[in-house]
């Protein structure tokens, strides 16, 4: 009988409480809709059994939160640099290459494996660029990214090849990799931090002998950048290794 009344009262308590509460519903901005959005997508897929995501398992979104607040701070910190050395007449350092005396660059190049740290025999090659306005596009897709108004998705595709002749682990999310891509000579943009596994900038998973997997990098640019790309280029850096590519 006690536990009876005790159940009784409590759902005669969560009644009061959800009528005190009303149903007035808070004004979001866009990027608010968006997270909330995101956060839903990621809940519903997690407890899905049936449903084969290709979103970052939720004990990795606040490392993939952390990184983008890390990278925002960094990008403002960046543009500050740029335009203080603007005003002054000066190029940014890192455009800047130390000649030594036979006329080209000092160091050896790395190569983009080197730079970020693959193991043994495994590979990773430019593949193509996708020029789209949500990613991953599809109707079949639980989950896409929207490029913002006037805005467009340039999807590089790398490929990740094991050829070591056993299984590889790669872990790329936490070495905190900086991504940058340079898009008809003068629009540079950092690398999108998405929740996808095939994100190339937070990748962390296994590559089977013998096999490739799929990788991306996603930046966003203004459609008219997006729709006449005349050359493409990527710079990498990982603490004090850098790569660059031209691709074309």
């Amino acid at each position: 009988m006690k536990k009876r009344i005790c159940i009784v009262s409590v759902m005669l308590a969560m009644t009061l409480g959800m009528t005190a509460c009303g149903n007035v519903i808070p004004d979001l901005s866009a990027a608010e809709m968006q997270a909330v959005g995101e956060y839903a997508a990621i809940t519903l897929m997690k407890y899905d059994e049936d449903h084969q995501s290709r979103l970052v398992d939720l004990e990795l979104v606040a490392q993939v939160e952390e990184q983008r607040r890390e990278q925002a701070e960094i990008q403002r910190q960046e543009e500050e640099e740029a335009a203080n050395q603007e005003s002054t007449g000066m190029r940014p350092t890192e455009d800047t290459p130390v000649i030594g005396v036979d006329g080209v660059p000092e160091g050896q190049p790395l190569s983009m494996e080197e730079a970020l740290n693959l193991p043994e025999g495994v590979t990773i090659t430019y593949r193509e660029v996708a020029v789209c306005d949500s990613y991953p596009e599809g109707e079949e897709n639980f989950f896409s990214m929207l490029a913002t108004d006037g805005n467009r998705f340039l999807v590089l595709k790398f490929d990740l090849y094991n050829g070591s002749g056993q299984d590889q682990s790669i872990d790329i999310l936490s070495q905190g990799a900086a991504f940058k891509v340079t898009a008809n000579g003068n629009v540079t943009r950092r690398a999108l931090t998405t929740m996808l596994l095939d994100d190339l900038t937070i990748y962390k998973g296994s590559v089977a002998a013998g096999s490739s997997t799929e990788t991306v990098v996603v930046v966003e640019v203004q459609s008219s950048v997006a729709d006449n790309l005349s050359s493409l280029s990527l710079n990498l850096n990982n603490d004090s290794k850098t790569y660059t590519a031209q691709f074309f």
